[in-house]
């Protein structure tokens, strides 16, 4: 993996962008925890274990990770 020194962009997202290929289940899980997490002040990235596979917040920033 590839250190981004972009703070917009997620290196995972850099990675598959700069190699042209589909990202891992483990980067897509990597970007969605950095999007939930970003998506709001008062939230831990520790927090998103505590979600339920189905919580509509989870499904969103997996969503928007793909």
């Amino acid at each position: 993996m590839t250190l981004s020194l972009s703070a917009i962009f997620a290196s995972e997202v850099v990675d598959c962008m700069s190699e042209g290929r589909d990202p891992t289940v483990r980067e897509l899980f990597s970007v969605a925890v950095r999007i939930w997490s970003e998506s709001a002040a008062e939230r831990s990235a520790f927090a998103w274990g505590t979600l339920s596979e189905t919580a509509p917040e989870r499904l969103a920033a997996l969503n928007a990770a793909a």
